[in-house]
């Protein structure tokens, strides 16, 4: 009779061998505590995302928006960016680098 122990990858191991309701039982209750972590992770969510929404809401109104106001519109509804522009010539730019 072989010994039920076999040296894999270095790690010695034992083989098992079980019977088959006690397979279907294993996956059984491995399926069962699938479906209860599902339905505790939903159960969470159901609570929390409408906690956060709330939350998020009565900052917004009690905050305002942060003092990030648009600037004010001129009446005639164009701006004109004022400043002083200089055009430099790119063939002067690299003769002064040499």
């Amino acid at each position: 009779m072989m010994d039920e122990r076999f040296l894999r990858g270095g790690f010695p191991f034992r083989v098992v061998r079980l019977q088959p309701w006690k397979v279907w039982a294993l996956a059984a209750v491995g399926g069962a505590l699938a479906l209860a972590v599902m339905v505790a992770v939903a159960g969470l969510f159901l609570i929390l995302v409408p906690v956060l929404l709330i939350g998020g809401l009565v900052a917004k109104l009690l905050l305002g928006t942060g003092g990030r106001q648009p600037p004010p519109r001129h009446a005639g509804g164009v701006e004109v960016i004022e400043g002083r522009y200089e055009v430099v010539d790119v063939g002067q730019r690299t003769h002064e680098r040499r």
